[in-house]
Parts: structure tokens; sequence; C-alpha cells
């Protein structure tokens, strides 16, 4: 996992700008080819909740870092931009099925009352890869910022995928319950392929919140670059906030959130993380004609948004463990993590249409959708959802 996060941490605030320095390509045809690998990638999501109720996590997992780590390096192989969309498409789908094996892995070993505080400190050892790799990368590109200091951290960080392939092949993983086969008639491809009412019911409801909660990471480098190409550093400084912040408030946090059911949990943090788009939004008004205050905004926001997921996440996640029966668990995981891949499709092709027109439109857009969410998860999940309700109370 630290691997993991270190490698994801070196490149994520700067792959964005690795193809604008390293291809020649424009913003919006950058987004243009996120979005095709994305959607490309989104078959993973499906496929790797099958192999985790099927075959167990441990090939998820492999396979998870192999395909990143094989892909990164396509970005240093290949030149042309449908080459480099192939070797993007290899990568995502490595990052669609580790989260539903790693998220699988602590439903399957941890009992029910202490799994957000077991995702929470996934999330901690997570960010403190992320924070370790993205304080390397920002000093680098720092100090250096070439194209050549660009391929740099991607060469690591495809290196960094292929060691955590080795190592994760090397862990002894309890294999999933085998799912009985059904007859094939028609009444059993039905039942297998329908969605369960309730959870369907929490998908739409934390839908707004996981799309405005993944395109961050495409919005802020495009952002800072549109009001000053020489703050383009800026966006690796505040992912590494992000991660220290996750490092160290992620388990405070949940021990004095404990008296709130998992559901206030997702709403309260929801309701944080739109007022840190507010912020944003206050940002853009100021632009970079007053430096003095527009860049302490983006810390706070930063700041905001680190505690709305540090809420969010980890109770959504323990939520949607429970929703349906354990043999169908990598199921249930796999259509939640659906819509991050989703929204890691359409994201940037929308926050790239809405940045190149009016900077301060996409983060109203984000702030609107916040408080969506809030609205659709009181309205469409229980008011109560705890852990000591049973699953059929909490999801009714």
């Amino acid at each position: 996992m630290f691997l993991d996060s270190f490698g994801t941490g070196l490149t994520m605030p700067f792959l964005v700008l690795f193809f604008l320095e390293t291809s020649g390509l424009s913003l919006e045809q950058v987004g243009q080819m996120l979005s095709i690998s994305a959607f490309a990638g989104i078959l993973a999501i499906p496929v790797c909740g099958m192999i985790v109720d099927r075959l167990g996590t441990k090939p998820a997992a492999l396979a998870s870092f192999l395909f990143r780590g094989i892909g990164t390096l396509g970005y240093l192989i290949f030149h042309n931009i449908w080459g480099v969309t192939i070797a993007m498409t290899i990568v995502i789908w490595g990052q669609r099925a580790w989260p539903v094996a790693n998220q699988a892995i602590i439903t399957q070993l941890v009992p029910s009352e202490s799994r957000t505080m077991w995702f929470g400190s996934s999330r901690s050892l997570r960010n403190l890869g992320n924070s370790l790799g993205m304080l390397i990368g920002t000093g680098i590109i720092a100090v250096f910022n070439t194209p050549f200091a660009y391929k740099t951290l991607i060469f690591i960080d495809a290196i960094s995928f292929l060691i955590a392939a080795v190592l994760i092949a090397k862990i002894p993983l309890r294999n999933q319950p085998k799912v009985k086969k059904e007859p094939t008639s028609k009444k059993a491809f039905a039942i297998r392929f329908s969605f369960d009412p309730n959870l369907m019911r929490f998908l739409v409801a934390v839908a707004p919140i996981t799309f405005m909660y993944v395109a961050l990471v495409f919005t802020l480098p495009a952002f800072t670059k549109e009001i000053s190409p020489d703050l383009s550093w800026i966006a690796g400084v505040l992912f590494t906030v992000n991660s220290l912040a996750v490092l160290v408030l992620q388990i405070p946090l949940l021990f004095f959130t404990r008296r709130l059911s998992d559901m206030n949990k997702m709403i309260v943090g929801s309701v944080v993380l739109g007022f840190s788009y507010i912020i944003f939004l206050g940002s853009a008004l100021l632009g970079s004609e007053h430096l003095n205050f527009f860049i302490p905004l983006l810390f706070v926001g930063i700041l905001f948004f680190s505690c709305g997921e540090q809420l969010f996440y980890p109770a959504s996640a323990t939520i949607v463990g429970e929703i349906g029966p354990a043999e169908k668990r990598g199921q249930s995981i796999s259509n939640y993590q659906l819509l991050f891949g989703i929204s890691n499709a359409i994201g940037p092709v929308i926050v790239g249409y809405l940045l190149t027109r009016n900077i301060s439109l996409s983060w109203s857009f984000f702030v609107v959708l916040a408080f969506l969410g809030v609205f659709l998860q009181c309205v469409l999940l229980p008011k109560k959802y705890g852990q000591s309700l049973s699953r059929e109370e909490r999801i009714s």
C-alpha cells in the first residue's frame, strides 16, 4: 500500500502537466484523452468485482500493480496520442481494480463495528506514501521544471508499482468463499444482473459527491495553470497538504465523531466538502491579481476539503460493504467504485470545458453538486445509520 500511494503521489499533481509539457497537446486535448481512457477503463471495475468474488483479492491486487507499472512505462515509450491513450487505459484498469481489492480485503477481514476506523487507518497509511511522493515530486519540479524532470517522475512511478507487484505476490491472502453456480435460466440471469434497490438508492445519493471528489485531481493543476503558469508547482504543494492532513487528522476525526452514525458522518463530510469548494470559488474570483489572498485561500480550501473527505469516504466505504450479502460483496463494492470510474471519465472533459470558458463557473458547478449530494443523502437514505443497527434496519 505504501509503494502504491508513493508512486501515485509522485505523479498525481503533475500528470496533466507532464502531457502538456512533453506532448504539445492543449488542455482540452489532454482532457479528452483522459476521458477516452477513463471510459475504456470503466470495464475493469465490474471485472475486478467478479475476480474478488470468485478468485479472491490477491489476483485482483496483483493485476492492479502490474497494469499500472507496465502502463506507466508506456507513457515514456509511446510518442503519439493513441499510443499514450492505450498506455493510459492500461494504467486506469489497474487504478480501478485496486480500490475494489483493497476495500474487499478490509471488509472481509475486519468486523463491521471496526471497519470505518480501519478504512481511516488505511487512508492514513496511503497518505503517508502520497505525502512523501508529492514532496519529492514537487521538489523536483520546483527546482528543474523541465520535460526530463517530468519523465523522471513517471519512471520512478512505474518502478514503484512493479516492486509493489512483486511484494503483493509474496503475501498470503485468504480466498473469498466460492460462489455457488446458478442454473443458466432466464430467471437466474435476471436476478444475477439486477441491481439491489437499496444499493441503487445509495449510489444515486453519493454520486454527486464522488464526482466532485474525483474531479479535483484534474481541476486544481489545470486551475492554477490557467491563473498563472508560474504557479504550476502549487498544485503539488496543495495535494501534499491534503495527504498530510489525512495522515494527521484521519484517526482523530473519526475518534471525535465516533458517536455519529456512518450516515451522519457522510452528510457532515459532504457539507464540509461543499464549503471547501465555496472557498475555491472565492480564490478564483480573486485571481492572480491578489496573490496575497489567492494562495492562502487555496490552502484553507484544501484543508476543509481534507476534513470533508476524511468523514465521507470511510463512512461510505463501510456502508456499501454491508448492503449486500457477503458472497456478493465484490459486486457491491465494484458498483460503488464504478461511480469513481465514471467521474474520472467525464470529469476531465467537463472541467476542461468549464475552465477554458469561465474559471469561476467550474467552481460554482462543484458547489451546486455538493449540496445536491447532501439533499439526496437526506432524502434517499435512512436518517439513522450506525453500527448499532442491524443490516436490515440500516438500509430499509
